[in-house]
């Protein structure tokens, strides 16, 4: 069967297990082509903008900020010559598997300032 999802890398467990209240399962993030397909049409040009530097934003990111709306899933964030934002599922149970990339986009300055204001911050690079 053919894969359904692109493999992005491996995260710090510990660096995001303060997202979630449950253990994190493991290291592994993907991305489904469903969820690029969405990327593309929400906003085009952004996955093929940063598609390569996808694994540098979760192994190394700037910030990463508890999403208020979604359970045990975190915006992180890297700053590049814009801000880019990664949206991540953590997996905390079996039946997901893997941590997903659920969406990316860009950012100004001023809109990194007011989720910093106004989300919980967990990790913020020193």
């Amino acid at each position: 069967m053919e894969e359904e999802y692109v493999e992005i890398g491996k995260i710090d467990i510990k660096k995001y297990s303060k997202l979630c209240e449950n253990q994190i399962i493991t290291n592994e993030v993907i991305i489904t082509y469903k969820q690029i397909e969405h990327i593309n049409e929400e906003r085009p040009g952004v996955f093929d903008k940063y598609k390569d530097k996808l694994e540098d934003v979760i192994k190394t990111p700037d910030y990463i900020i508890e999403d208020p709306k979604h359970k045990e899933t975190g915006l992180v964030i890297k700053k590049y010559e814009k801000d880019v934002v990664v949206v991540l599922k953590l997996n905390t149970s079996e039946e997901d598997k893997k941590n997903s990339i659920i969406t990316i986009w860009e950012i100004k300055e001023k809109r990194l300032q007011r989720y910093l204001l106004t989300h919980k911050t967990i990790y913020k690079k020193e």
